[in-house]
């Protein structure tokens, strides 16, 4: 599968992940309303065609994010 990295289309793998903790980030609003966000993972890659400079695997993500006002 390709997907961006750098500017450009690499060759990459699906990865699933197993465990994951998202947690709500809050803010109150000088209106007396509480914002609240997280960002979901929605899918992980990881990039065959490079390694960090460490010799290490890189991995690209897409996220998605949620919002609540309370």
């Amino acid at each position: 599968m390709k997907v961006e990295f750098k500017g450009r289309q690499v060759e990459a793998v699906e990865v699933e992940a197993l465990f994951s903790k998202e947690p709500w980030s809050e803010h109150q609003l000088s209106d007396g309303k509480v914002l609240m966000y997280k960002d979901t993972l929605v899918s992980v890659f990881k990039v065959l065609e490079e390694k960090n400079p460490d010799g290490s695997d890189i991995y690209t993500f897409q996220t998605q994010r949620v919002v609540r006002v309370k």
